[in-house]
């Protein structure tokens, strides 16, 4: 049983990788990427954040700042002005097109949440700790990024080895 958890954990890491490198199509026609979701995001939140202070709130370079917003200038989802009283400093603000993909992320989000903690709520709180304890150990050992089993150290297997094994 052992091996299945983090078969299972290490393909969800796998997937969450993934998923990163593919756009999301939304209503529009429009491929957008998480990076591009994350700062359209805090755009919108922080309108009076220049190229800088999104790159401390995103934990990423000002050039990757630079290089998103490039993109989704492109794609028409935000624009660009300048404070009257700052004209060195360039700051973005959400178009039309871009506060629609958000409300549509938004709501994406917003579904996968609730379906989310649905699930969690018919958790016991044993389980729920066992699931946090397992995440928290699992946490201790990245980056590692695969998990050879190790079960069969002694001649004894887990369940889901054995059955992989046919024994």
């Amino acid at each position: 049983m052992q091996c299945e958890f983090a078969r299972q954990f290490f393909d969800m890491l796998s997937a969450i990788m993934a998923e990163q490198k593919v756009p999301r199509e939304f209503s529009d026609g429009k491929l957008i990427y998480r990076a591009e979701a994350e700062l359209l995001e805090k755009i919108e939140q922080y309108p009076k954040a220049n190229v800088s202070k999104l790159s401390k709130i995103l934990n990423v370079t000002k050039s990757a700042v630079t290089q998103i917003s490039i993109k989704l200038l492109d794609k028409g989802l935000i624009e660009t002005y300048r404070d009257p009283k700052n004209k060195k400093e360039k700051y973005f603000c959400l178009t039309d097109a871009g506060l629609k993909a958000r409300k549509e992320s938004d709501n994406l989000n917003s579904i996968a949440a609730s379906r989310l903690c649905q699930y969690l709520r018919g958790l016991t709180d044993d389980e729920k700790n066992a699931i946090l304890e397992f995440m928290r150990i699992m946490g201790k050992y990245l980056p590692m990024c695969a998990f050879n089993c190790q079960c069969d150290i002694g001649g004894k297997l887990c369940s889901a080895c054995a059955i992989k094994k046919g024994v």
